[in-house]
């Protein structure tokens, strides 16, 4: 069973990819920022990580930037799922490492579970 780290601070929105990814059958470990993200990708190994953008304490693209900068993280695939929809931070995302951008408003969570399904070839 693939291990995923979801990272958003709205609670309904992570409640809700939780459980979808849940019925999917994925182990699912949750964090509400960028600080909680880091500590768990440093005690934890991910098959993925599901980032927001727009996170308190060390937002998105600065985790994306740290985990990419790790050689014991680097290699693990993440997936940007944010609201932002800006060409700018869609091109940053993608330069510092993320495998993907979905704009959440454009993609239903099922939507989202057979994204990151292909992403790590599960």
């Amino acid at each position: 069973m693939a291990s995923i780290l979801i990272v958003e601070d709205d609670r309904f929105v992570r409640d809700l990819y939780q459980h979808e990814f849940e019925k999917s059958g994925y182990d699912i470990k949750l964090a509400e920022d960028g600080e909680i993200a880091l500590k768990a990708v440093k005690e934890s190994k991910f098959d993925c990580i599901l980032l927001d953008v727009m996170i308190p304490k060390v937002d998105g693209l600065e985790v994306l930037r740290r985990i990419k900068e790790d050689s014991a993280t680097k290699n693990i695939p993440v997936m940007i799922l944010s609201n932002l929809g800006q060409d700018e931070i869609i091109r940053q995302a993608l330069q510092i490492g993320a495998k993907a951008y979905i704009v959440k408003s454009l993609y239903t969570p099922n939507q989202v579970v057979n994204e990151i399904r292909g992403l790590i070839g599960d």
